[in-house]
């Protein structure tokens, strides 16, 4: 049977851990995993650690590594190294870890080191900040080093998914701690040892605190203004307090004198009891907001930005940052704006989902490298190869055929040239994807000399003509001495359409053009052809010719193209046709050339990056909300 080995070592841990025990258990002989838990005593403190073990029944750890306080470095580098020994005698199939805590970057770095795939439940959350947010560190790490990761929100999902995460490496299963909590919540008033009263208080007659942070305990300046703001709350203020945060208000010299009353931590269920009790609730600790939405209490976060913004943006939670007369207003007067959203966190059956998950890709024949590129694992991306589809070598090709004597034409000069033996080229370009790279290929034909064909689409998703970004460089490209034409994607159109129908759209498509660019479209290319289309039939584009007709093909003229980014019967200047004296109908593709050799893979891989890019500045443009960061001085249109 695969084993996973757990790691765990703080209380957010402990919690989801339990939830992932309990769905184990049930299965019995059914699991598809065994589990073998680590409990590193990052937090070692027994109210922190301990307790929790006990009230979620969660089976003792078969391994404690016991590390205590200190440094970050200290931390990690003390769980690594009794990871890899455990890791030696347990060989494990994969290494769990849970959130962003140094315990979990210890976990995935120790599994990358002795090539074992790393799973993270809790992937994805950002708030995009790393000076005093070793948690973000953390997280980012511990998912870039993840095979698999497994997310609390949709939203998390679509984080990794714009950092680049293959799909297959992302799956969405839901918050464990919202399962723990509905669990809880049905037993707690029996389970807790103690409940509001235990600390002189009355059920909905106090708010709740839990202040953690390394950004907001670091620096008693930091730090006591927000134990002031809520001690002179209203309402008395429960603190659970964190032993780091007490040992900074400790040396500070600094005591409650009102409403604020310091308690020890608190297990689980005694938690669960004084948090469904209170008002509102005061916490920087991730886990603590998302119990607070789930018990339906206003939730203020002393932080400029948050996890869980999803909390936040739905009106139960508002960020405060660290200025206690905001602060202390929230804690006296917060009111959410909307009722409670279903779903940001699940159903409930995150746990059963997050063993199902696990036991796939732990089940599997063989995991493999992992897929590390957005596209695929390392064999299912293109072998790199040489290419010499460059701008120097396409002026080399333009110079070498003039000096054959060569002459560049439009389509429909072709027979003029057959019956005065002229020698010419058609060149042609079907211009799929990017406008940008055929103004250059034309502004390049124009320092050459060289005439050439323009095939445009009308019915495209990658650029539109009519826009006036798009129109302003096909104008470019007619003001350079180029023909205009039509690239018909026959896909866009039914398969069951006739020969006539196609016809009649392929001539609306040219009149429209023909409209808007004040230019002839004299000839047809085809964009993905149907079989039927290639046999040359001259009736697909009548009253246009089309450039599969045998009289651009066959006889006296040869047909060649770069299409995929490879030339398929050669580069022109080493082709027998051009030996021969023969007439060259010559397809290129502008977005393959490029000022330096790169791979038609990359090449889209950069059109995808540079359409992104547009993309982004269009709607900054057009709508004042997206005009944010870099984006700021697009300005409203």
């Amino acid at each position: 049977m695969p084993k996973v080995l757990t790691v765990v070592g703080a209380r957010p841990q402990f919690v989801k851990a339990g939830v992932l025990a309990k769905v184990l258990a049930q299965l019995g002989d059914a699991a598809p995993f065994e589990e073998v838990m680590v409990h590193t005593g990052q937090h070692y403190d027994a109210n922190m650690s301990d307790v929790f073990f006990q009230d979620l029944g969660i089976p003792a750890p078969k391994h404690a590594l016991g590390v205590g306080s200190g440094t970050s470095g200290y931390q990690v580098g003390k769980i690594m190294e009794g990871l890899q020994e455990i890791v030696g005698a347990e060989k494990p199939t994969a290494i769990l870890g849970y959130g962003d805590t140094n315990s979990t970057l210890a976990a995935a770095l120790t599994a990358t080191h002795l090539n074992i795939p790393f799973i993270h439940l809790e992937s994805g959350e950002r708030v995009f900040r790393r000076f005093e947010v070793p948690e973000e560190i953390n997280r980012v790490i511990a998912d870039n080093a993840a095979h698999l990761c497994l997310t609390s929100t949709r939203r998390a999902q679509r984080y990794l998914m714009r950092e680049g995460f293959h799909p297959d490496r992302v799956r969405f299963v839901g918050d464990t701690m919202y399962d723990l909590f509905l669990q809880g919540k049905a037993v707690y008033r029996d389970r807790a040892t103690m409940h509001p009263a235990d600390f002189g208080v009355e059920e909905g007659g106090y708010h709740l605190a839990t202040i953690h942070r390394a950004q907001n305990t670091t620096s008693p300046a930091v730090l006591l203004p927000i134990l002031e703001a809520m001690d002179r709350s209203d309402l008395p203020v429960l603190f659970p307090i964190h032993p780091r945060t007490r040992k900074v208000a400790e040396e500070a010299g600094w005591t409650p004198k009102q409403s604020l009353k310091f308690i020890d931590p608190l297990g689980y269920y005694e938690f669960l009891s004084v948090l469904l009790g209170c008002v509102r609730v005061v916490t920087d600790s991730g886990g603590v907001t998302r119990e607070s939405f789930f018990a339906l209490k206003p939730c203020i976060i002393p932080m400029e930005n948050s996890w869980w913004v999803e909390i936040v943006e739905s009106g139960w939670a508002v960020e405060v940052g660290t200025d206690a007369d905001v602060l202390g207003d929230a804690l006296n007067s917060f009111v959410p704006a909307n009722p409670a959203p279903v779903g940001l966190f699940g159903d409930g059956e995150s746990g059963q989902r997050m063993v199902e998950e696990i036991g796939k890709f732990v089940g599997q024949e063989s995991i493999g490298d992992g897929r590390w590129h957005r596209m695929g694992s390392l064999p299912e991306l293109p072998v790199a190869a040489s290419t010499t589809l460059t701008n120097t070598r396409y002026r080399e090709i333009l110079r070498g055929l003039k000096s054959d004597g060569y002459e560049f034409v439009a389509f429909p000069d072709l027979e003029a040239a057959r019956s005065q033996s002229r020698k010419v080229a058609l060149m042609r370009h079907d211009i799929d994807f990017d406008l940008g790279a055929a103004l250059q290929m034309a502004l390049i034909e124009k320092e050459e000399g060289v005439h050439a064909t323009y095939f445009l689409m009308v019915r495209t998703d990658h650029y539109n003509v009519f826009s006036e970004n798009g129109a302003s460089m096909v104008r470019q490209i007619l003001d350079a001495g180029h023909s205009l034409a039509l690239h018909f994607d026959c896909a866009s159109y039914p398969l069951s359409m006739s020969r006539e129908e196609l016809a009649e759209a392929c001539d609306r498509e040219a009149k429209m053009l023909e409209s808007w660019l004040s230019r002839p479209v004299e000839v047809v290319s085809y964009h993905r052809p149907a079989a039927d289309v290639l046999t040359g039939d001259p009736a697909f584009s009548a009253p246009r010719p089309h450039t599969y007709m045998k009289t651009f093909t066959e006889g006296d003229i040869a047909y060649m193209s770069d299409s995929r980014g490879v030339w398929a019967k050669g580069d022109p200047l080493d082709s027998v046709a051009r030996q021969e004296g023969k007439h060259l109908h010559i397809l290129v593709h502008p977005i393959w050339w490029q000022d330096i050799a790169t791979s038609p893979f990359e090449v889209l891989q950069q059109y995808a990056d540079r359409k992104s890019e547009t993309l982004a500045r269009s709607m900054a443009a057009n709508c004042k909300v997206y005009q944010v960061g870099w984006l700021a001085s697009e300005g409203s249109k």
